[in-house]
């Protein structure tokens, strides 16, 4: 989702005026505007944040797998789940993520289920 309100917002910017710069040296709005702290994340409100993955693992929630990512950074730790998933191509522990949803709990800790996420790194 975050992809497709980035190219929505480049669809709707005046063009580039014309340089010697090739059109690759215009680069896209930094993904991580508008992310707060971990550790600020307020209760049942949406929230954006950046940080990196610490850890993944599977777990059944029902009858379904489910994916849990640690997500961190210099504050603190949040859980991104997402649903019937067992695997999200290049997500991985030491992937830089910015994930978009509203916090809520899980297990006892703060968590977004099935968020908007895009990637900080290039994914290889």
């Amino acid at each position: 989702m975050i992809a497709v309100d980035r190219l929505r917002r480049r669809r709707h910017e005046p063009a580039a005026p014309n340089t010697d710069e090739p059109a690759a040296a215009v680069l896209p709005p930094d993904l991580t505007d508008g992310a707060i702290p971990i550790a600020e994340v307020p209760w049942r409100e949406r929230a954006r944040v950046a940080g990196r993955v610490r850890s993944l693992r599977v777990r059944p929630w029902g009858d379904a797998p489910t994916l849990e990512c640690v997500l961190v950074d210099d504050t603190g730790g949040l859980i991104v789940v997402f649903l019937g998933r067992r695997k999200v191509a290049g997500i991985r522990p030491g992937t830089r993520l910015v994930v978009e949803g509203t916090v809520g709990s899980h297990g006892g800790h703060p968590a977004i289920v099935n968020p908007e996420y895009d990637f900080l790194d290039p994914v290889l």
